[in-house]
């Protein structure tokens, strides 16, 4: 979605904020804003140690998203030869995860964004914070049925399970396009948000920072940063 004009952008922002009004959000709970899929990489500092791409340090629920053909970053952001926050002058760059420590929820965030790049949405509410995608993004596959049994009744067995099989993908097809949090906190453990312009670059690159509870931090890249950053008031 990086190509996105700006009225293509609002329509899709507009969307998604409806669908997570009637889908996602529980009664009384106030849609704050939403950060649009992007076509870009997560990267991370973890105990010193900076990864780029970002790849995931604890687990996370299987995904059915392939890994991308995307330009890597350069190779003074991948080689972290960069000063400072200069890894926000690579367009490449999404997202990125600062943290002491792999378990510390910047780090979870940074895990889950990437396991759906592209396709994830950040979600931000009067009561949590989540990575939201399509619910047929994510989730198990069904296992391969073993081999039908021989017999009369090993038949009637498999064409019973085939008939409520496939009675479940059209209830699961019906479903697939809704949103679904794929990793959440609450609100509580939001200490803030804020605007946060980034690298060396004039006009320096606009980023959300969202810090959390545990000390550790994910900055977002997002174009409505700084507008979106004042409707976070009250979050943590």
């Amino acid at each position: 979605m990086a190509d996105l004009n700006e009225l293509d952008r609002e329509l899709l922002d507009r969307k998604w904020s409806a669908k997570l009004r009637e889908k996602w959000a529980a009664d009384g709970e106030e849609l704050r804003w939403l950060v649009l899929p992007e076509q870009g990489y997560v990267g991370s500092t973890v105990s010193g140690r900076t990864s780029v791409p970002h790849e995931p340090l604890n687990d996370v629920e299987p995904s059915h998203v392939d890994r991308t053909g995307w330009p890597l970053p350069s190779d003074l952001v991948t080689s972290g030869r960069y000063l400072g926050d200069e890894w926000a002058d690579d367009p490449s760059i999404m997202w990125w995860a600062v943290a002491d420590d792999p378990g510390r929820a910047a780090v979870r965030f940074g895990d889950h964004l990437t396991a759906v790049v592209g396709e994830a949405f950040l979600v931000l509410s009067s009561e949590r914070l989540a990575v939201v995608v399509e619910q047929g993004k994510v989730g198990s596959r069904r296992p391969e049925q073993p081999g039908a049994s021989s017999g009369w009744f090993g038949k009637v067995r498999s064409a019973a399970a085939q008939v409520q099989q496939a009675a479940e993908g059209i209830a699961a097809l019906k479903d697939a396009k809704h949103p679904h949090s794929y990793f959440e906190v609450p609100i509580s453990q939001v200490r803030g948000v804020r605007f946060a312009p980034m690298g060396r670059n004039i006009p320096r690159a606009a980023f959300l920072r969202i810090d959390f509870a545990d000390g550790s931090a994910l900055f977002a890249r997002h174009y409505e940063a700084e507008a979106d950053a004042a409707k976070s008031a009250g979050s943590g």
